[in-house]
């Protein structure tokens, strides 16, 4: 009936004689509106978490990358690599690179590092390194001191106690060591910049340095042991991976961002399991709260219920009237839970009200970033709580007897 939606609004913002009623519908939608901005804006920080470390892993490790078993040289494989990629409309740029082990000696200190070496000027379409630099600049090539340049990361430049840009490291080739008659292969470089992650694994072992440097320093003449690869947008990356499996054969191997950064993101996906728990016991008090304050407006409105049944009202018309009531209180919880949660969001975001530590969470500032999936989904959950919160109001509503109800005062 049309009449349902109009008698459940008044029932929960009854008249002044039923103000504890209309109170007690208040803070069921309170309630239920603090759960759903509670949760959103937890997975909200999740969701900034992944999203803020993806970014940082993909600006320094590209989309996929591909390399030759035990990471020998991809010479004898480049037609087969080319002829497979050039067939793969997705990828926007590759990169050349060379990966391989070695010491950095500065002032009596000695580090082991692992040298990533690619052409700047082409990096600059497929990584995001730059974006990192906390000093200096990310010029490998140009040296006052007629020195190749070289970034380190800001743990390892703690390490070594490098204290300015400019400073002079030398590199030796683990691989040259213990050979006999042959003295070790080393070359000193300058310090141009400094960059910062926030991930140790990059920040403490991980320098770049120039392609046609490392090929000499490496003894690889002119050969590279992998390409980093670049795609059109972020979603891709599975698609391109699964062609790379079926097209690319040993020794050739491709692994996407995801997939060598496994144990973190399965990490950051194991948070999202107590949110679920929390959800079920914020579900729970609100179902309950909602339940309580609908079972009193029965009690109340019992009169009111009786003379509707008396004038022909049917059972299922009660019923519905108190789903109906229950859904207004879930829907207006929800609304004010999603603002709520938005405007704290904004807030944090604008002004940075809360800050974490660095040194664990990679980062200072707290990221939020909401999904609309985030949002629809716990609305729905929402609202569903609360209907099905009506059930026993529901229930026993319909249940008045209409004679015994008109005597009921």
């Amino acid at each position: 009936m049309r009449l349902l939606p109009l008698i459940a609004r008044r029932h929960l913002g009854s008249s002044h004689n039923l103000s504890f009623i209309s109170f007690v519908s208040y803070l069921s939608i309170t309630g239920l509106a603090i759960g759903i901005s509670v949760l959103i804006l937890t997975l909200g920080i999740l969701k900034g978490f992944e999203k803020e470390v993806q970014e940082k892993i993909i600006g320094f490790d590209g989309h996929i990358r591909i390399r030759g078993f035990l990471g020998n040289p991809l010479s004898d494989y480049q037609p087969q690599l080319d002829s497979v990629l050039t067939s793969i409309s997705e990828i926007s740029g590759r990169l050349p690179y060379i990966h391989h082990a070695a010491t950095a000696r500065i002032s009596g200190k000695t580090e082991a590092v692992l040298v990533e070496a690619f052409d700047q000027n082409a990096a600059v379409n497929v990584l995001q390194t730059k974006k990192s630099l906390i000093a200096g600049n990310f010029d490998l090539i140009n040296s006052a001191l007629d020195r190749p340049g070289i970034i380190i990361g800001k743990v390892l430049a703690d390490k070594l106690n490098v204290n300015k840009i400019g400073q002079l490291i030398t590199l030796m080739d683990l691989t040259s060591i213990g050979k006999p008659g042959r003295a070790p292969r080393i070359l000193q470089f300058e310090i141009k910049g400094i960059y910062k992650t926030g991930l140790n694994e990059y920040d403490e072992s991980i320098v770049y340095i120039d392609l046609k440097v490392a090929q000499r320093l490496f003894n690889y003449a002119n050969q590279i042991t992998g390409e980093i690869i670049s795609l059109r947008t972020l979603a891709e990356t599975e698609v391109v991976s699964n062609i790379l499996d079926e097209n690319l054969h040993y020794p050739l191997m491709s692994s996407t961002w995801k997939e060598r950064h496994s144990n973190l993101f399965e990490w950051l996906s194991l948070q999202k399991y107590p949110i679920t728990v929390v959800f079920a016991l914020v579900a729970l008090v609100a179902v309950l709260n909602i339940m309580s304050s609908l079972t009193m407006i029965v009690m109340e409105k019992n009169k009111d219920i009786g003379v509707m049944r008396a004038i022909g009202f049917s059972r299922k018309s009660i019923s519905q009237l108190f789903f109906i009531e229950g859904g207004i209180v879930g829907f207006f919880g929800v609304i004010l839970g999603v603002l709520f949660a938005l405007f704290l969001g904004w807030f944090q975001t604008r002004f940075n009200i809360f800050s974490i530590p660095e040194e664990i969470y990679f980062m200072s500032n707290l990221p939020i970033t909401f999904t609309l999936s985030h949002i629809i989904t716990v609305g729905f959950f929402g609202v569903l709580s609360a209907i099905i919160a009506s059930v026993y109001p529901a229930w026993k509503a319909s249940g008045v007897e209409p004679a015994k109800a008109v005597r009921y005062e």
